[in-house]
């Protein structure tokens, strides 16, 4: 599948040489038709080298410059329409400049309403143009003229040399590129939606990477909205699949109209993320006459997205006219985009005979952190990406400790699903990454970083050892905050799982982690403290003494002491600590379960004043040991009765 776009001032037969070549008009609204000029895109279709080819009509007044930079993503070949009477005009300059930014490298240069002019004059307008186009992806590809009937309509016999060209390129360029991008994740950016009676919200575009199939599960990015492809047309053809290339319109029934906006993206779920953030290699344009400084400001469109952000540049204070410099674009609004991809920016000021666009570039990585300038590890990181050298390692690295998706790899390198996991899988092999399963999905982290935060929990933990060697371990919480303060609990829990493979931590440690050498030791305060502490706990059965009663109760040992052995037994399992602070020791407990489990067999159900009667405790202490019952699942609470689990 072949898409052809065209390009070029307004009132330069853009549209009119689309009609011609196709019989479509795709001046489709009425104020259009009535001015005469086109404002939003327009597509037709034309059948080249045996294959339907997809048109993108685009506006050429200044004003609707971003409907052309929405139109012209995707396209691969270019048709630069010059009228015979002007010659080349300020959004000629521009629109050239766009396509170029875009990475286009294949079309030709199309000379309309050359019935208008003399000879003389058309030999002038074709060097002027051969001139112009030096340097750029056009420099010695055919100029075609286009003949026009009266009014300077072309004509279906004004364009056949126009269609022989079609025809000889497109034999050329039908298969460049496309079964690579086939490969990639399915991604449609918006450029149009509408409603139609009897089936709801319609979505089409350019299927910039992948595939998708009718019945598919999608979201719309970047704000995740949920759709189902009920159906998929392209040019007025129902189709099962539409693939890398296709112009498509996606039937979206769940959504509507208002939800969906042109400039998003929609992509299977999960492949995708969306960001603020994009680094990119800045490319300014050479003719724009004037530095960019750093913290500029500028509109940024990428995909059919325009969204307003600040360049950072990375290794400078300004970028000359001509040059290409690492930035980081931070915008006002997430995008979605794959590493590769090409973006355009605009001023908001005109360069003299040019237009607003100043500058484009190419993505480096889709997803990043926020940079310092002059960082040397990002420019380096930078470097790897842009090269491709390392380029799964330097993702994991700039990823840290939370690691990434293969799909995020894929998304970062701009690779299919496939060769991400390849790298991934040898990264992983060579002991250079770990894997982990989080939420059901494989994610890597780089494995100097993972193997960072082994070694400072190890650290944590004897360091803790040290200063508490009584206690059975550090609260799994606080070494978590101690490893790393941000650390995803997920990746927390999954680094403690390789400590434990390791046999480096201890598996059985409930709440807490401890060294699997270490074993707890008590001094001699702490001893007696802990026999005090079970003997009058042991003593009081169902009466349990309030922690201060505990302190007062232990001559000899300070608060802060019995403190620290009622921790401890509630660790060892000795003492169960209740609702109210309440404090029994696990023999009476097991008791209570016995007692009330043969009271309830006997009479079939067991009140709170019964329970109290069998407790021989105040109301204080029956009904936590009620609520205890209910969580532990040996009784089950009915109105003002409980009864055993089961026996309802």
């Amino acid at each position: 599948m072949l898409i052809v776009g065209t390009a070029g001032h307004i009132d330069h037969g853009k549209t009119s040489l689309v009609g011609a070549l196709t019989g479509i008009s795709t001046d489709r609204l009425k104020e259009e038709q009535a001015r005469g000029i086109s404002i939003e895109l327009g597509f037709a279709y034309i059948d080249l080298a045996g294959t339907r080819c997809g048109i993108v009509d685009v506006p050429g007044h200044e004003r609707f410059i971003r409907q052309m930079i929405a139109g012209a993503t995707g396209i691969d070949l270019v048709m630069l329409v010059v009228a015979a009477d002007e010659g080349v005009m300020q959004q000629t300059r521009e629109h050239l400049d766009v396509c170029r930014l875009l990475g286009i490298t294949r079309g030709f240069v199309v000379l309309t309403k050359t019935d208008l002019v003399d000879a003389d004059w058309m030999e002038l307008v074709e060097s002027d143009i051969a001139t112009f186009v030096r340097g750029t992806f056009l420099e010695g590809a055919p100029i075609v003229r286009s003949a026009a009937a009266a009014g300077g309509v072309a004509t279906a016999g004004g364009v056949a040399a126009v269609r022989a060209e079609l025809e000889r390129q497109a034999a050329l360029s039908l298969e460049a590129g496309r079964a690579a991008r086939a490969e990639l994740p399915f991604r449609l950016p918006v450029d149009r939606v509408f409603t139609l009676r009897g089936f709801g919200t319609v979505v089409t575009g350019t299927v910039a990477s992948g595939r998708v199939a009718a019945g598919d599960n999608a979201v719309l990015l970047p704000g995740g909205r949920a759709a189902k492809i009920r159906g998929i047309e392209s040019h007025g053809r129902s189709v099962d699949v539409a693939h890398s290339g296709m112009r498509a319109a996606l039937n979206l029934p769940g959504l509507d109209k208002d939800q969906v906006e042109r400039g998003e993206v929609v992509a299977h779920a999960g492949a995708l993320a969306s960001s603020h953030l994009l680094d990119v290699d800045l490319e300014i344009l050479g003719h724009i006459g004037k530095f960019v400084e750093n913290q500029a400001k500028a509109l940024v469109h990428v995909g059919t997205a325009q969204v307003t952000g600040t360049v950072i540049l990375l290794d400078a204070e300004v970028a000359e006219p001509g040059e290409t410099r690492p930035a980081q674009l931070r915008l006002d609004r997430p995008v979605v985009a794959l590493g590769g991809d090409r973006v355009v920016l605009r001023g908001f000021e005109q360069f003299e005979h040019y237009g607003t666009t100043f500058a484009g570039g190419r993505v480096l990585h889709p997803t990043p952190m926020k940079h310092r300038a002059n960082d040397a590890s990002v420019l380096e990181a930078l470097a790897c990406l842009r090269s491709g050298a390392g380029a799964a390692a330097v993702a994991l690295r700039v990823a840290g400790v939370d690691g990434l998706s293969v799909d995020a790899v894929a998304q970062v390198l701009g690779v299919p699903r496939g060769a991400a996991d390849d790298a991934l899988s040898s990264l992983i092999g060579a002991g250079q990454a770990f894997e982990v399963v989080l939420d059901g999905q494989r994610r890597v982290i780089d494995g100097p970083a993972f193997e960072g935060l082994l070694q400072r929990a190890l650290d944590r933990l004897a360091a803790y050892h040290v200063a508490w060697p009584h206690r059975l371990g550090m609260p799994r919480a606080e070494l978590r905050t101690q490893v790393r303060a941000d650390l995803s609990p997920k990746v927390f829990t999954e680094l403690l799982l390789v400590l434990e493979r390791r046999n480096a931590v201890a598996a059985d440690t409930g709440s807490r982690a401890r060294l699997s050498t270490f074993r707890p030791t008590l001094g001699p305060v702490l001893e007696r403290a802990r026999a005090a502490v079970l003997e009058r706990l042991d003593l009081t059965g169902y009466s349990t003494p309030s922690d201060e009663e505990l302190v007062a109760d232990t001559p000899g040992v300070g608060a802060a002491d019995v403190k620290e052995v009622l921790d401890l037994l509630i660790d060892e399992g000795l003492v169960v600590k209740l609702e109210g602070n309440l404090l029994f020791h696990r023999r009476h407990l097991d008791r209570l379960v016995v007692e009330v489990t043969a009271w309830i067999r006997e009479r079939g159900e067991l009140s709170t004043p019964e329970l109290k009667e069998l407790t021989q405790a105040s109301r204080k202490y029956t009904v936590p040991l009620g609520e205890w019952l209910d969580a532990t699942r040996v009784t089950a609470r009915f109105g003002d009765v409980r009864r055993l689990r089961g026996t309802a």
